[in-house]
């Protein structure tokens, strides 16, 4: 059975680059949220599991491979250009990443709700321990424009990435069918920083209140 906080409602934050889902993150945190960023833990056990970097080395190479650490950027050339890299990587990081959060999620937590954000939370193994999903929307334009102006990326690399990351549409339905007793809220971020705080609020009262009729049935 899925690991779940005692009394938290788990919330999948998700949306593609460039969307504003960290942004999301952030107000959800300030208004009270227990945030766990699965970037993050990648990050760390790219940095930090030896098994995980030999199994990285193994499946792609010592070019890959930097002071014996994966380099993040060498993968990324590889595994956004090549579908099927990209599913092995995947198949070697997701159940890491979700044996991570599974062990943060069993932590005691006097916060009702726990946000993990992630891109792909709905197509890995942790879209099972969700009880709703927030995606964060933005038109393609204004994804690429905020990727090359704030993290310096290349317009192609840009495009190469998103076409990796499914659509809002998408998944939405896969979270459906994993979830069908799951709220689904998709966040519009096409407009001001103040626009987007206050549909945060919106989403974020809606799902303090199904949170706590939650814990009332329970």
């Amino acid at each position: 059975m899925p690991v779940k906080p005692l009394n938290s409602f788990v919330v999948g934050l998700t949306g593609n680059l460039g969307s504003g889902k960290s942004t999301v993150g952030k107000i959800s945190e300030s208004l009270g949220a227990r945030v766990i960023d699965a970037d993050n833990i990648v990050r760390d056990l790219l940095a930090s599991d030896v098994e995980l970097a030999e199994e990285v080395a193994s499946s792609f190479g010592p070019g890959v491979m930097a002071d014996g650490w994966p380099d993040r950027r060498a993968l990324a050339e590889i595994v956004f250009s090549d579908a099927e890299a990209l599913s092995q990587l995947e198949k070697l990081v997701f159940p890491r990443v979700n044996q991570e959060i599974k062990a943060k999620l069993s932590k005691p937590s006097h916060k009702i709700v726990t946000v993990i954000e992630a891109i792909k939370i709905v197509e890995g193994p942790t879209g099972e321990l969700l009880d709703a999903l927030w995606i964060v929307e933005a038109t393609v334009q204004l994804q690429v424009d905020r990727a090359v102006s704030l993290r310096g990326m290349r317009k192609d690399d840009v495009l190469l990435r998103l076409s990796s990351q499914s659509s809002p549409d998408e998944k939405a339905r896969q979270f459906r069918t994993r979830c069908p007793q799951g709220s689904v809220s998709r966040i519009n971020n096409t407009s001001t920083l103040d626009d987007l705080h206050a549909r945060v609020v919106r989403v974020w009262d809606a799902t303090l209140t199904s949170a706590t009729q939650r814990d009332e049935v329970l």
